[in-house]
């Protein structure tokens, strides 16, 4: 029998505003709290977190990135890289994890995070990998938006981990400048996302009913500090969250691996006849 979610207000509170803040401050959708706070404070499936926090960040991200584009301005042509792929590659991740165990993409997606975090934090002046511009950004910006999309759709975090980062290392893109395309990136890639998952019936919209109302306030708080950082102090703080989601993400998923082993390890001989 499937536990029911734990509905509270002051829990479902935390995790939206957690959420939405950190979705504003860092522009990389704030699932990555929320999701952890799901399915631990209230206690629902991993799957249906996964839905779940894509509703959110549609909202929490929506608000968000109209404060970066009234305040920094929205690079509208990495934009336009990024958002055809992000929404296919959303969707193809909905689809995916519904088959592959969601703590083995998790445990890859942590590593994967954890290192650009570490690398931005040890060596914070940025020579971008490749220096184009204008039309040589598509195809680079589509696999960007293709691997941050995937992520979305699959574990419900937004892609923003895969999108801040490869934007700045890859394009040489500034932090603000990063963040503001990357949320709206992120808009359009949970919207798909979360049409897949709910079609899936991994999507619970009570949790969401509860939630959403404090993410939003959050995200737009989260977004005018971020505005009001310089770009290299910005940066840092990004870097410092990357390498404590990485870590939050590798250990909680290292136990999610070692718990489904363990289920699925064969009872040894004669144990059975023991048991009775």
């Amino acid at each position: 029998m499937t536990a029911r979610p734990r509905l509270s207000g002051g829990p479902a509170a935390l995790t939206g505003a957690g959420g939405g803040f950190f979705s504003g401050l860092t522009g990389v959708g704030g699932g990555a709290i929320m999701v952890p706070l799901m399915t631990s404070v209230l206690g629902m499936r991993q799957h249906a977190a996964h839905g779940t926090s894509l509703i959110v960040i549609i909202f929490s991200a929506s608000a968000s990135a109209v404060v970066y584009a009234a305040r920094e301005g929205v690079a509208w042509g990495l934009v336009a890289a990024l958002l055809p792929a992000s929404v296919v590659g959303a969707y193809a991740g909905a689809r995916m994890v519904q088959v592959v165990p969601a703590s083995r993409l998790k445990q890859a997606f942590g590593v994967f995070v954890l290192c650009l975090g570490f690398r931005l934090l040890l060596w914070p002046s940025v020579e971008p990998l490749f220096a184009v511009s204008g039309t040589g950004e598509a195809p680079i910006g589509g696999g960007i938006g293709f691997a941050g999309g995937c992520l979305s759709g699959a574990l419900g975090v937004g892609g923003g981990a895969i999108f801040v980062p490869a934007l700045v290392l890859l394009l040489g893109a500034e932090q603000h400048e990063a963040q503001g395309a990357s949320l709206c990136v992120i808009v359009a890639a949970a919207m798909v996302g979360a049409a897949t998952h709910r079609k899936h019936g991994s999507v619970d919209m009570k949790v969401a009913r509860w939630v959403v109302p404090a993410a939003v306030p959050a995200g737009v708080a989260g977004a005018w500090i971020a505005s009001g950082l310089h770009a290299a102090t910005l940066q840092r703080v990004f870097a410092v969250v990357a390498v404590g989601i990485g870590i939050q993400v590798v250990v909680t998923a290292t136990r999610a691996v070692r718990r489904e082993q363990r289920t699925a390890e064969p009872l040894p001989p004669g144990a059975a006849e023991t048991a009775v």
